[in-house]
Protein backbone atom coordinates (compact mmCIF):
# COMPACT_ATOMS: atom_id res chain seq x y z
CA UNK A 1 0.00 0.00 0.00
CA UNK A 2 2.82 2.33 0.88
CA UNK A 3 4.73 1.52 -2.32
CA UNK A 4 1.63 2.15 -4.45
CA UNK A 5 1.20 5.57 -2.90
CA UNK A 6 4.83 6.40 -3.61
CA UNK A 7 4.54 5.53 -7.31
CA UNK A 8 1.16 7.21 -7.83
CA UNK A 9 2.46 10.84 -8.19
CA UNK A 10 4.71 9.90 -11.14
CA UNK A 11 1.86 8.67 -13.35
CA UNK A 12 0.39 12.11 -14.16
CA UNK A 13 3.89 13.44 -14.90
CA UNK A 14 4.48 10.65 -17.41
CA UNK A 15 1.12 11.34 -19.06
CA UNK A 16 1.97 15.03 -19.24
CA UNK A 17 5.32 14.22 -20.86
CA UNK A 18 3.67 11.97 -23.47
CA UNK A 19 1.00 14.56 -24.16
CA UNK A 20 3.62 17.27 -24.65
CA UNK A 21 5.71 14.99 -26.89
CA UNK A 22 2.62 14.23 -28.99
CA UNK A 23 1.87 17.95 -29.42
CA UNK A 24 5.45 18.60 -30.54
CA UNK A 25 5.31 15.74 -33.04
CA UNK A 26 1.97 16.92 -34.41
CA UNK A 27 3.28 20.49 -34.76
CA UNK A 28 6.17 19.23 -36.89
CA UNK A 29 3.84 17.54 -39.36
CA UNK A 30 2.84 19.48 -42.49
CA UNK A 31 -0.65 20.97 -42.39
CA UNK A 32 -3.33 19.12 -44.31
CA UNK A 33 -4.15 20.85 -47.61
CA UNK A 34 -7.38 22.80 -47.75
CA UNK A 35 -10.11 22.16 -50.30
CA UNK A 36 -8.93 25.16 -52.34
CA UNK A 37 -5.36 23.84 -52.30
CA UNK A 38 -6.50 20.39 -53.43
CA UNK A 39 -8.53 21.90 -56.26
CA UNK A 40 -5.58 24.07 -57.35
CA UNK A 41 -3.32 21.02 -57.26
CA UNK A 42 -5.74 19.06 -59.46
CA UNK A 43 -5.81 21.90 -62.00
CA UNK A 44 -2.00 22.16 -61.97
CA UNK A 45 -1.59 18.42 -62.45
CA UNK A 46 -3.99 18.41 -65.41
CA UNK A 47 -2.33 21.41 -67.05
CA UNK A 48 1.15 19.96 -66.52
CA UNK A 49 0.11 16.65 -68.04
CA UNK A 50 -1.38 18.34 -71.10
CA UNK A 51 1.60 20.68 -71.49
CA UNK A 52 4.05 17.79 -71.23
CA UNK A 53 2.09 16.06 -74.02
CA UNK A 54 2.60 19.08 -76.28
CA UNK A 55 -0.47 21.22 -75.59
CA UNK A 56 0.85 24.77 -76.03
CA UNK A 57 -2.31 26.39 -74.67
CA UNK A 58 -1.96 24.41 -71.43
CA UNK A 59 1.65 25.53 -71.06
CA UNK A 60 0.63 29.16 -71.72
CA UNK A 61 -1.93 28.86 -68.95
CA UNK A 62 0.76 27.53 -66.59
CA UNK A 63 3.02 30.44 -67.45
CA UNK A 64 0.18 32.87 -66.70
CA UNK A 65 -0.53 31.16 -63.37
CA UNK A 66 3.08 30.98 -62.20
CA UNK A 67 4.85 33.95 -63.82
CA UNK A 68 4.20 36.32 -60.86
CA UNK A 69 5.50 33.77 -58.35
CA UNK A 70 8.50 32.79 -60.46
CA UNK A 71 9.47 36.44 -60.96
CA UNK A 72 9.14 37.10 -57.23
CA UNK A 73 11.36 34.13 -56.41
CA UNK A 74 13.82 35.26 -59.07
CA UNK A 75 14.07 38.66 -57.38
CA UNK A 76 15.25 36.87 -54.25
CA UNK A 77 18.24 35.47 -56.12
CA UNK A 78 18.87 38.39 -58.48
CA UNK A 79 20.85 41.59 -58.11
CA UNK A 80 18.21 43.65 -59.93
CA UNK A 81 14.85 43.28 -61.75
CA UNK A 82 16.53 42.86 -65.15
CA UNK A 83 18.45 39.85 -63.89
CA UNK A 84 15.26 38.52 -62.32
CA UNK A 85 13.55 38.74 -65.73
CA UNK A 86 16.40 36.70 -67.25
CA UNK A 87 16.10 34.07 -64.54
CA UNK A 88 12.32 33.85 -64.92
CA UNK A 89 12.64 33.46 -68.67
CA UNK A 90 15.18 30.67 -68.21
CA UNK A 91 12.86 28.97 -65.71
CA UNK A 92 10.02 28.68 -68.22
CA UNK A 93 12.38 27.53 -70.96
CA UNK A 94 13.54 24.73 -68.66
CA UNK A 95 10.00 23.99 -67.50
CA UNK A 96 8.84 23.55 -71.10
CA UNK A 97 11.56 20.94 -71.63
CA UNK A 98 11.20 19.15 -68.30
CA UNK A 99 7.51 19.13 -67.42
CA UNK A 100 7.46 15.43 -68.16
CA UNK A 101 9.66 15.01 -65.06
CA UNK A 102 7.01 16.53 -62.79
CA UNK A 103 5.19 13.99 -60.63
CA UNK A 104 1.61 14.99 -59.87
CA UNK A 105 1.76 13.61 -56.32
CA UNK A 106 3.86 16.68 -55.40
CA UNK A 107 3.21 20.42 -55.50
CA UNK A 108 3.77 22.07 -58.88
CA UNK A 109 4.54 25.30 -57.03
CA UNK A 110 7.37 23.56 -55.17
CA UNK A 111 8.56 22.06 -58.47
CA UNK A 112 8.67 25.50 -60.11
CA UNK A 113 10.51 26.89 -57.09
CA UNK A 114 13.15 24.15 -57.36
CA UNK A 115 13.60 24.93 -61.07
CA UNK A 116 13.92 28.64 -60.26
CA UNK A 117 16.50 27.98 -57.56
CA UNK A 118 18.64 25.78 -59.81
CA UNK A 119 18.40 28.17 -62.76
CA UNK A 120 19.41 31.16 -60.63
CA UNK A 121 22.35 29.35 -59.05
CA UNK A 122 23.63 28.08 -62.41
CA UNK A 123 23.29 31.51 -64.03
CA UNK A 124 25.18 33.08 -61.14
CA UNK A 125 28.03 30.60 -61.49
CA UNK A 126 28.28 31.36 -65.21
CA UNK A 127 28.16 35.11 -64.56
CA UNK A 128 30.97 34.90 -62.02
CA UNK A 129 33.16 33.19 -64.56
CA UNK A 130 32.50 35.93 -67.12
CA UNK A 131 32.52 39.05 -64.99
CA UNK A 132 32.43 40.42 -61.47
CA UNK A 133 30.94 43.77 -62.44
CA UNK A 134 27.64 42.89 -60.76
CA UNK A 135 29.47 42.86 -57.42
CA UNK A 136 30.64 46.47 -57.78
CA UNK A 137 29.82 48.54 -54.66
CA UNK A 138 28.73 51.39 -56.93
CA UNK A 139 25.67 49.37 -57.94
CA UNK A 140 24.40 49.29 -54.37
CA UNK A 141 22.36 52.04 -52.68
CA UNK A 142 24.08 54.28 -50.15
CA UNK A 143 23.79 53.22 -46.51
CA UNK A 144 23.00 56.73 -45.22
CA UNK A 145 20.11 57.49 -47.55
CA UNK A 146 17.58 57.79 -44.71
CA UNK A 147 19.72 59.08 -41.82
CA UNK A 148 18.38 62.64 -41.98
CA UNK A 149 14.74 61.87 -41.15
CA UNK A 150 13.30 64.54 -38.81
CA UNK A 151 13.55 63.43 -35.19
CA UNK A 152 15.36 60.27 -36.13
CA UNK A 153 12.01 58.50 -36.73
CA UNK A 154 10.71 56.78 -39.87
CA UNK A 155 7.19 55.80 -40.73
CA UNK A 156 6.20 52.19 -41.33
CA UNK A 157 6.35 52.52 -45.12
CA UNK A 158 9.89 53.80 -45.03
CA UNK A 159 10.83 51.16 -42.46
CA UNK A 160 9.62 48.51 -44.89
CA UNK A 161 11.72 50.06 -47.66
CA UNK A 162 14.77 50.04 -45.39
CA UNK A 163 14.25 46.42 -44.45
CA UNK A 164 13.98 45.43 -48.11
CA UNK A 165 17.18 47.33 -48.84
CA UNK A 166 19.01 45.55 -46.03
CA UNK A 167 17.44 42.24 -47.08
CA UNK A 168 18.98 42.59 -50.54
CA UNK A 169 22.45 42.70 -48.95
CA UNK A 170 22.10 39.55 -46.86
CA UNK A 171 24.16 36.50 -47.86
CA UNK A 172 22.27 34.49 -50.52
CA UNK A 173 21.21 31.63 -48.23
CA UNK A 174 19.94 33.96 -45.48
CA UNK A 175 18.16 36.11 -48.06
CA UNK A 176 16.38 33.07 -49.48
CA UNK A 177 15.23 31.78 -46.08
CA UNK A 178 14.14 35.24 -44.88
CA UNK A 179 12.11 35.73 -48.06
CA UNK A 180 10.39 32.34 -47.89
CA UNK A 181 9.46 32.58 -44.21
CA UNK A 182 9.09 36.26 -43.30
CA UNK A 183 7.97 37.65 -46.66
CA UNK A 184 6.11 34.72 -48.23
CA UNK A 185 4.78 33.19 -45.03
CA UNK A 186 6.02 29.60 -45.36
CA UNK A 187 6.82 27.58 -42.25
CA UNK A 188 10.39 26.37 -41.54
CA UNK A 189 9.23 22.79 -42.22
CA UNK A 190 7.87 23.80 -45.64
CA UNK A 191 11.08 25.66 -46.45
CA UNK A 192 13.18 22.67 -45.44
CA UNK A 193 11.13 20.45 -47.75
CA UNK A 194 11.28 22.94 -50.61
CA UNK A 195 15.01 23.68 -50.42
CA UNK A 196 16.31 20.30 -49.27
CA UNK A 197 17.94 21.92 -46.24
CA UNK A 198 17.84 20.50 -42.73
CA UNK A 199 15.22 22.20 -40.48
CA UNK A 200 17.94 23.20 -38.02
CA UNK A 201 19.86 24.91 -40.82
CA UNK A 202 16.71 26.73 -41.94
CA UNK A 203 16.11 28.06 -38.44
CA UNK A 204 19.75 29.05 -38.01
CA UNK A 205 19.80 31.04 -41.25
CA UNK A 206 16.49 32.70 -40.38
CA UNK A 207 17.86 33.71 -36.97
CA UNK A 208 21.01 35.16 -38.54
CA UNK A 209 19.03 37.06 -41.18
CA UNK A 210 16.64 38.59 -38.65
CA UNK A 211 19.47 39.47 -36.29
CA UNK A 212 21.47 41.12 -39.07
CA UNK A 213 18.54 43.19 -40.35
CA UNK A 214 17.51 44.25 -36.84
CA UNK A 215 21.05 45.26 -35.92
CA UNK A 216 21.58 47.30 -39.10
CA UNK A 217 18.22 48.99 -38.78
CA UNK A 218 18.64 49.96 -35.14
CA UNK A 219 22.20 51.15 -35.78
CA UNK A 220 20.74 53.76 -38.15
CA UNK A 221 17.42 54.38 -36.39
CA UNK A 222 17.83 53.44 -32.70
CA UNK A 223 14.59 55.19 -31.74
CA UNK A 224 12.46 52.88 -33.88
CA UNK A 225 11.53 50.72 -30.88
CA UNK A 226 8.90 48.60 -32.63
CA UNK A 227 11.63 46.45 -34.15
CA UNK A 228 12.90 45.53 -30.70
CA UNK A 229 9.92 43.26 -30.06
Amino acid sequence: MTNAMQVQPYIPAMKLFRSRKLRVEEASLPARPTLAQREAHAIDAQLASRAAAGDDSAFTTLVTRYQPAVFRWSLTFANDPDEAEDIAQEVFVRAHRRLSQYRSDGSLEAWFYAVTRRAANQMHRKAKRRTRLALSPGARPAREVYTTDPGGRVDRERATALIHEMFSNLPPRQREIFDLIDLQGLTPAEVADRTGMKPASVRANLFKARKSIRARFLATHPSYSELRK
